[in-house]
């Protein structure tokens, strides 16, 4: 029975992402253009967690690949990941789009230091291919995990760092949705929690805009805590190489000072870029993004 439900759960996946992405499943999809093929993938992470993700295959494949990180409760079939993974394709670059283990809406219960783990699995991946370049792509919380990334790793096969609809600070995010006495409060919580030794206790925190949440206090500790490595600002002093940073104007979810700050952590040659009428996820703006992300790359990353 357990494999049968593995067979079951795989045959849904296929076609629920070939469905999400507007697409046939993956032995039908077209070759036409310079993307030779796209595929859904299952990759198993050091510590045996099984991320899926989808990789777009280029005609003639670019030293540099591009690998896409989601934000928070995303997956690697949401927003624009799937129009920028084909254009990417056919223009020379593989591209991998893959979950995090804390990827959907599910209750979460993992450290986002996982992460780290987690963007190792894609790079592996993209390295396996045969490429020696690499490009990171956070959208959202995604921006998040990239720089942690670079910032425990030291990975120097990372060529440019691509930061969209970046929230900043999780903690400072949480006090711009609800003041400090609100944000504090629920750190306190999960820091009282911890001392009791319930620190796998689902707690509820509220999200603002996006909703509510079931967190361990592990989970909230390690992205709002005062140990917390996800401060993109401390984590872009140890990002050397080039910084693109894109914004959108009507961005409701993020402060409109973020792009901004983060372009003056990152140094004077950050580029920083503004979409005008843009909402966070790029809804009906896919096409001047893409063109602003891959003319970048072409320049840095050829």
């Amino acid at each position: 029975m357990p494999k049968l439900r593995t067979l079951l759960s795989n045959a849904l996946l296929l076609l629920w992402a070939a469905w999400a992405l507007g697409q046939a499943p993956p032995a039908q999809l077209s070759k036409s253009g310079a993307c030779s093929s796209s595929e859904l993938v299952a990759l198993r992470t050091t510590d045996g967690v099984r991320l899926h993700g989808i990789v777009f295959h280029a005609a003639k494949p670019r030293p540099s690949a591009l690998l896409l990180v989601h934000g928070y409760g995303g997956t690697f079939y949401d927003a624009y990941f799937a129009k920028l993974g084909e254009a990417a394709a056919q223009a020379g670059y593989d591209t991998l789009a893959l979950n995090m283990r804390d990827h959907d809406a599910a209750p979460k219960k993992s450290s986002f230091t996982d992460n780290q783990t987690d963007i190792a699995t894609g790079t592996a991946y993209l390295r396996k291919l045969g490429h020696k370049r690499l490009v990171l792509l956070g959208q959202s919380m995604g921006t998040n995990r990239v720089l942690y990334y670079q910032a425990a790793s030291g990975d120097p096969d990372i060529a440019a760092t691509i930061l969209v609809s970046g929230p900043g600070d999780l903690f400072e995010w949480n006090v711009w949705q609800f003041g400090k006495e609100k944000a504090q409060a629920s750190v306190d919580e999960a820091l009282k929690l911890q001392k009791a030794g319930r620190e796998d206790e689902m707690m509820t925190v509220d999200l603002g805009p996006i909703g509510k949440a079931l967190y361990t206090p592990q989970y909230l500790l390690s992205m709002r805590g005062p140990d917390r490595r996800s401060n993109p600002y401390t984590n872009l002093a140890k990002v050397k190489n080039p910084v693109l940073i894109v914004q959108g104007t009507a961005d409701k979810l993020i402060a409109p000072d973020i792009g901004k700050r983060l372009q003056t952590a990152a140094g004077p040659t950050a580029v920083l870029v503004s979409i005008e009428g843009a909402e966070h996820g790029y809804e009906n703006h896919e096409t001047t993004l893409i063109d602003k992300v891959l003319g970048w790359m072409s320049t840095v990353a050829p």
